[in-house]
């Protein structure tokens, strides 16, 4: 694989190296940038006899200053280089690692389809979603991309200051495939953090939500906590074979693995600790050990057909 994109891997090594250049370029510019405003500012406060003035000049002229080199000399020709490098390397990767499988960087989930599947209920004020993957995996249609959902927290304190924060409702992978079995219900998988944490106490706590289903596996109840809308049916999606599945799919992805049944596909959530299908600026674009990372998020996504065994045809749908 790695010599039929070798031409291509040059190519976009060269454009690094000129990024690199105009890098230094800017911070460079930037630099003088600093040293004349500041001038400046001396030169007015000097005139005036204002030092507070002349200080507030050079500061302004400072930051309009940097924040025109840093978007023309920095942040360009890296952000050019880092959508080539996914655009041309990358997809074609994807291709060959998994064939049929399209890969847009600029695309994403919607967050209306996000949202539909309820495993996040609380309201979401930012949303960003990149990265998607759409195509088969075996039999198995699927579509998987990085989404970040956050919240905007306001909150007043006793002497009329508002304070903002944001809170990270999610961060990581978003994954739906066909789960080729036709049910008429619904049905969320989540951690079970209450009785993991606080025992029969939590387990309590956990009716307090409504739709619990319980099931025969008692390290499946500890791990998740299961909602439907019809117990049996709940259990013809979740059979024995499947949680087991489902507890090999939370050791290898951790303990933030969530599942939707919904419309006769299954939707799974997990976080991750970094910023998945993306290269480093700071790396030869024909280093290995990036590519080679590219290659296992992509698999780990695609292994979760195998892991749910959904390429196995033993029901039929309509």
């Amino acid at each position: 694989m790695i010599d039929s994109i070798s031409p291509l891997l040059s190519q976009l090594e060269n454009q690094r190296q000129e990024a690199i250049e105009k890098r230094s370029k800017g911070f460079m510019s930037i630099a003088g940038a600093g040293v004349v405003s500041f001038l400046v500012g001396g030169i007015i406060a000097s005139a005036s006899g204002e030092g507070g003035a002349g200080l507030i000049t050079g500061v302004l002229l400072f930051v309009v200053s940097y924040v025109v080199v840093h978007n023309v000399f920095i942040g360009k020709y890296k952000a050019e280089y880092l959508r080539d490098y996914k655009l041309r390397v990358l997809s074609e990767v994807a291709r060959k690692v998994q064939p049929g499988m399209e890969y847009q960087p600029s695309q994403g989930i919607s967050q209306s389809l996000f949202k539909s599947t309820g495993l996040v209920s609380s309201r979401i004020d930012r949303y960003h979603s990149e990265d998607l993957f759409t195509g088969h995996v075996g039999e198995t249609e699927v579509w998987f991309s990085e989404v970040k959902a956050e919240r905007k927290d306001t909150k007043r304190d006793s002497e009329g200051n508002t304070r903002t924060t944001w809170k990270t409702l999610f961060d990581g992978v978003f994954f739906m495939a066909d789960f080729h079995k036709e049910f008429s219900t619904w049905a969320t998988v989540t951690p079970d953090f209450a009785e993991r944490n606080f025992g029969w106490l939590g387990k309590k706590l956990q009716k307090l939500g409504g739709d619990v289903v319980h099931l025969e596996n008692p390290e499946f109840e500890k791990a998740f906590v299961v909602r439907g809308g019809d117990q049996v049916a709940v259990r013809y999606i979740l059979t024995p074979d499947m949680q087991d599945r489902l507890l090999s799919l939370r050791a290898a992805l951790g303990d933030s693995v969530m599942l939707a049944f919904k419309d006769s596909k299954v939707v799974m959530l997990f976080s991750t600790q970094s910023n998945w299908f993306e290269p480093d600026f700071g790396k030869a674009s024909n280093d290995l050990g990036q590519l080679e990372n590219f290659v296992l998020e992509m698999n780990a996504c695609c292994d979760v057909v195998e892991m749910m065994n959904l390429n196995t045809r033993i029901w039929t749908k309509e």
